[in-house]
């Protein structure tokens, strides 16, 4: 069951930004770059401060990513990673 369902338009926005900075990832870096988290985290700041009212610098988001990632793995949600890592970010600034 998809937990998330139902969520907010900020929910859904996330998981837009999430997915589009994944795209651009896998076109700039064939998808393999140990330091992706780094990468993302660069591009998602701003519109993870606009949309979680969260003070984070890019360094705490990539970590955050990280983790979140770490959590994926370990849990194996029945949901896409945009889904979980939008729905755990607004889950943490709430």
């Amino acid at each position: 069951m998809d937990r998330f369902a139902g969520m907010s338009d900020t929910f859904h926005e996330l998981v837009g930004h999430l997915i589009d900075t994944a795209r651009a990832h896998h076109e700039a870096t064939g998808g393999v770059n140990p330091e992706w988290a780094q990468w993302y985290a660069e591009r998602l700041l701003e519109h993870v401060r606009d949309l979680v009212d969260e003070e984070m610098t890019v360094d705490d988001l990539a970590a955050w990513l990280e983790d979140a990632d770490r959590r994926y793995q370990e849990e194996s949600p029945e949901i896409s990673w945009p889904k979980a890592y939008a729905g755990w970010l607004q889950e943490r600034s709430s």
